[in-house]
């Protein structure tokens, strides 16, 4: 396809197709140059485009093929995280639909997870002077995020019903893949009568650990922050969400009656948008309490790392410098050596959109102290 909608017209009804079926290959093509996502017109043409097999598209669409493996990660505040990481197949379309369709989804102002170039510290410092502070939490946010919801992403965009059913699916994921027919009708579901070539399942869900899935979180929560946009204007409030992290901050007075009263309306919006809070992770910090937005410090100076953060990596230096990684690795419980270094340049790497200054102090005495024991690492500039 060029940029040529005449002649793409005459180069579908040179090479056999109708008028009729021109035309509307016209409409679909500038419905979606409207949006800014790309041309798609069927699941064969992504196929082609994205270069991934169109018989192991179907069998993911059908939930037949092997599409995701469960794998644990450990946790930088303990305990582990479970992912669904997708097959390499799998995987090569979803960055495709990632970075051809979903980046070309607007930003709501207030979200600042999962998009490029925007960071965890652009967020908090939303919050640097606040007094009073609410802190929310969206339960189970990823499997809460159904395949009706990702597929009206899709649809909104643009793509045609089949289309947008076939990427909803190729981004979802479903625990009982059992058929219980040989084509499913999205009319109870989807809200109109169409039917598919494909078989009917429990809808999915978005997986974590996907790559499309925080972009079409996103892409399907704009409605719910602008909600919470309104509600924090109507309050004086400064709100912000990261994932499943909201935070709503005043500078000015705050009566402990008009929060309680503020996190029922932020409850009956969340609810309304088909999502839940999670109950033990709703709390009002007050004046004087320490104030943490996305681990980090928030006071009347801006953001800064957290005291602790700070002394878990002078030890860390000091220790190596003393004792050597290898011998301070099994002391600390570390799997290898490598794990332990891996995890110290990891905490680095993450404490430099903090505060570079001071992490690119503790950098070089890592290095050093390093060194000192004869292991040689490029740590952070």
């Amino acid at each position: 396809m060029t940029s040529q909608p005449h002649l793409n017209w005459a180069n579908s009804t040179h090479h056999g197709a109708s008028e009729s079926l021109a035309n509307k290959m016209m409409s679909r093509s500038e419905s979606l140059r409207r949006s800014g996502a790309p041309t798609l017109y069927s699941l064969k043409h992504l196929a082609l485009t994205a270069e991934v097999d169109y018989g192991f598209l179907l069998g993911v669409i059908r939930r037949k093929a092997p599409a995701y493996r469960a794998i644990r990660i450990p946790k930088n505040s303990g305990g582990f995280r479970d992912l669904l990481s997708p097959s390499e197949s799998l995987m090569t379309v979803q960055r495709w639909v990632l970075h051809e369709i979903l980046d070309k989804v607007p930003r709501h102002p207030n979200n600042f997870a999962y998009f490029r170039g925007v960071t965890a510290r652009e967020c908090a410092d939303r919050h640097a002077g606040a007094n009073w502070m609410i802190k929310a939490d969206i339960h189970n946010y990823f499997p809460s995020i159904t395949e009706k919801r990702v597929y009206e992403v899709f649809l909104g965009l643009g793509y045609s019903n089949l289309l947008s059913f076939e990427l909803a699916r190729l981004c979802t994921w479903s625990k009982t893949q059992t058929p219980e027919g040989p084509r499913a009708s999205v009319r109870s579901s989807f809200g109109s009568h169409w039917s598919v070539p494909y078989p009917v399942l429990d809808q999915g869900v978005l997986p974590q650990g996907a790559p499309t899935s925080g972009s079409l979180a996103n892409a399907s929560t704009i409605r719910l922050d602008d909600a919470l946009s309104a509600l924090a204007a109507k309050h004086h409030l400064v709100y912000t969400r990261y994932s499943d992290d909201m935070t709503f901050s005043s500078a000015g007075r705050f009566e402990r009656t008009v929060a309680s009263g503020i996190v029922g309306e932020i409850r009956r919006i969340v609810t309304a948008s088909g999502l839940e809070l999670h109950a033990r992770k709703t709390r009002l910090i007050p004046p004087g309490a320490r104030k943490v937005v996305l681990g980090m410090l928030v006071n009347k100076e801006g953001v800064s790392i957290l005291p602790e953060q700070r002394r878990m990596i002078d030890i860390y230096v000091h220790a190596v410098g003393k004792y050597g990684p290898v011998e301070y690795s099994v002391k600390r419980g570390f799997d290898s050596v490598l794990s332990f270094i891996n995890h110290v340049e990891g905490w680095l790497a993450y404490l430099s959109h903090i505060d570079r200054d001071w992490t690119h102090a503790r950098s070089r005495a890592w290095s050093e102290a390093l060194e000192r024991h004869f292991v040689l690492l490029k740590s952070l500039d």
